[in-house]
């Protein structure tokens, strides 16, 4: 039986419509159902009934008969006609077949039933008021025929050898009015009721549509996921969202199980173990793992609903990604923290400040008058050993007083411009490293000094210092020895990296002093710059301000501090610097400028940073190049449509718009054979080499020095690059 009720369903299906649509959907499904009724098992009435109108020679119902039949068949197979059409169409030929009876066999036949139908068929298909409209046609119609019985018009009939039967003798008017009065309350009767009903259903179903879309609209369109699970883990539904969260299409993650995507199973014991015990969980924390397997940090809000025949029941609920929160909670608490270490460092400055100049007063008579006392008394008196050692304390006090000035941010008064290369080489040689390394023999100290621009403007005494500081903290963490690496290099950052400081976009020279020790745990880092926190052997080198001294340094000179630490691995710290860009673009060893010279040709500079820019312009215009900037590729694009340029500087990497490939590409395409040459802070990318195959004709690493820069272009526009 399934394949036929699959078969008539499928043949009595609308084809536009859908369940979602509501009653217009049934009554269309009822229309087609009935046409389909008539097509088949109306042959069973069609055939008996032509075979009585021959033999009765009744050939108007015959033709009537056969043409109605037609028709309805016709109708069941049109689909693309107007559904108004074909459900008006049925009622009207249920209407004619019923007169047409009624006429022929009078009321005793199958025309009352037909009629009686007529209301009923119409309401169904057409509504409360057309249902109405019918019964008033089958009133007007009924009493008509009354009419001709009481007009008895039998002799202006006859000659037609028309005999309908309300008008052969023996059926009177009294007879017709109690049969009709009689059709009319039943017929009435039936067709309220059930148009009544149907007019219920009809606005109960429009407003369930009305109130399903609503709620529909809001589950495809909820930022949140609901979500329904077995208490196994297997999904039941999910929401459209979920593809925002997990990667996965709704159809992908409805039927999987959630013990794949967990990140910890535990977890899910846990968030199971609330339900069974409580029935709900808020606002609780778990981990997914979207379809990529990066981790998704979530929220939900879900309610256990017991069910008939299954006691474990299913789970519902709200499921929300707080990814972005928890990060933004995590960068506002490191916020937080830096702003605070940053006020007690203040605070504590101030403090060091005050007592630093009133030491300051006191320390001067320790420090001189041993001097003067000793110089009265005989080479081999015992009192100057006793006096030096006194001279030789208050000069360690000072040291500490100058230590404690600069951390009051007061010490570097005076700045010059300098190079850290020849100040890192000098440091080797002073009697600070000398005694620093007395006390750590089996540590090896290695260099590698590669800034190609090492200048910046500063205090060389507490850069030194500060230096001294590093170094002598990466000694006392390798006790049974090791090895320390002190580099300087080159840094240019296209945006600002978060590290133990949140360090700006811009051209560094860094410092940095890296060990292979014990390493600096979690919780020493977040005090490490504190006065006198230390874990250094105390008498050697360590005060407790060495830490304190170098933060104070580097604030004083505008500059950043990274750390870089693993327990038992060594620790590395990175101190950034600005370069000077007077220096940044003319070393101080005089360079032959005259070998680089232009001959005033046109160059555009294109970079997203405005010091990027300002360096190039200067060292340009100092080159003899005529000199346009532009902070976009966008930008670019549009100024060489308009202008022409010798050559085009290019950055790879802009944080706004087109990178520099695709800059390159738009221009070669209204410009082929454009002069170009790369400059950028990272490494050779596969985009830097993909420029370079479009016709770029060399890479140039950020920061630049002017010799390397007048180079390249000299070679460029000579065209050996």
């Amino acid at each position: 039986m399934k394949p036929f009720f699959k078969i008539l369903s499928r043949l009595t299906s609308p084809a536009t419509l859908t369940r979602q649509d509501g009653i217009a959907y049934w009554q269309e499904k009822v229309l087609l159902t009935l046409l389909l009724v008539i097509a088949v098992l109306g042959l069973i009435t069609y055939i008996p009934s032509m075979l009585l109108s021959i033999k009765e020679k009744l050939w108007i119902i015959a033709v009537i008969d056969t043409l109605m039949y037609l028709f309805m068949v016709f109708l069941f197979f049109k689909k693309d006609l107007s559904y108004t059409f074909r459900a008006s169409s049925v009622p009207v030929i249920v209407f004619l077949l019923g007169m047409v009876l009624i006429a022929t066999l009078g009321p005793f036949g199958a025309g009352p039933v037909w009629l009686f139908f007529f209301p009923l068929i119409t309401g169904i298909l057409l509504g409360f008021k057309a249902a109405i409209f019918a019964l008033l046609i089958n009133l007007i119609s009924i009493a008509g025929l009354g009419a001709l019985i009481a007009l008895d018009i039998t002799d202006v009939l006859e000659p037609f050898n028309f005999k309908p039967w309300m008008l052969a003798p023996g059926n009177s008017l009294a007879k017709w009015i109690v049969v009709s009065l009689n059709f009319m309350l039943l017929n009435i009767i039936a067709t309220l009721s059930v148009t009544t009903i149907l007019k219920g259903l009809h606005d109960s179903m429009t407003d369930l549509t009305s109130s399903e879309k609503r709620y529909r609209q809001i589950y495809e369109n909820i930022l949140d996921v609901y979500f329904e699970t077995r208490l196994d883990g297997t999904v039941i539904e999910a929401s459209p969202s979920i593809e925002n969260i997990s990667k996965f299409t709704r159809k992908e993650f409805v039927g999987s199980s959630l013990l794949d995507r967990y990140k910890d199973l535990s977890k899910r014991e846990e968030t199971i173990e609330l339900l069974l015990k409580k029935g709900h969980v808020s606002d609780h924390e778990i981990e997914f793992l979207d379809k990529d397997g990066k981790v998704v940090s979530c929220s939900i809000n879900a309610r256990l609903l017991p069910e008939d025949g299954d006691p474990s029941g299913r789970v519902i609920g709200i499921l929300r990604d707080i990814t972005e929160q928890k990060a933004m909670e995590k960068d506002k608490q490191a916020l937080e923290e830096r702003l605070n270490r940053s006020r007690k460092m203040e605070a504590l400055g101030l403090l060091a400040g005050g007592v630093a100049h009133d030491l300051n007063n006191m320390l001067s008579g320790i420090v001189t008058y041993p001097e003067l006392l000793a110089m009265d008394l005989d080479e081999n008196d015992p009192m100057r050993k006793s006096l030096g050692i006194i001279q030789s304390s208050g000069q360690r006090a000072t040291e500490i007083v100058q230590d404690l000035l600069t951390l009051s941010r007061r010490g570097v008064i005076t700045r010059e411009v300098l190079n850290l290369n020849d100040l890192v080489s000098g440091f080797l040689h002073t009697p600070e490293h000398k005694k620093i390394m007395s006390f750590h023999p089996n540590i090896d100290v290695e260099t590698q000094i590669d800034a190609e621009t090492p200048f910046l403007k500063g205090s060389p005494v507490h850069l030194q210092k500060t230096l001294m500081n590093l170094v002598s903290n990466a000694s006392e963490a390798q006790i049974d020895g090791g090895r320390i690496v002190i580099k300087t290099y080159n840094c240019h950052l296209d945006r600002s990296v978060k590290g133990y400081e949140q360090i700006e976009a811009g051209d560094y020279i860094v410092l940095s002093v890296e060990d292979c020790g014990t390493g600096i745990s979690q919780e020493d880092l977040t005090r490490i710059f504190e006065p006198f926190f230390t874990k250094k052997v105390m008498g050697r080198s360590g005060t407790g301000l060495g830490m304190a001294v170098v933060w104070g340094t580097v604030q004083d000179h505008e500059g950043y501090i990274d750390i870089i630490s693993k327990p038992d691995q060594g620790t590395r710290f990175d101190l950034y610097f600005p370069i000077s860009i007077n220096e940044a673009v003319m070393p101080s060893k005089p360079i032959a400028l005259e070998e680089l010279k232009g001959n005033r040709e046109t160059i555009l500079v294109i970079d997203d940073i405005e010091a990027q820019r300002q360096i190039a312009g200067v060292a340009l215009e100092k080159l003899g190049y005529k000199v346009n900037t532009v902070e976009s590729g966008e930008k670019a694009v549009e100024h060489l449509r308009e202008n022409n340029a010798d050559l085009i500087i290019l950055d790879m990497i802009m944080e706004h718009g087109i990178d520099g490939y695709e800059t390159y590409k738009q221009i070669i395409e209204f410009k082929p054979g454009q002069k170009a040459i790369i400059a950028s802070g990272f490494s050779q990318t596969q985009k830097v080499k993909d420029t370079l195959k479009l016709g770029a004709g060399c890479y140039l690493k950020k920061p630049y020095n002017i010799e390397k820069l007048g180079l390249a272009i000299k070679n460029e526009l000579a065209g050996t690059a």
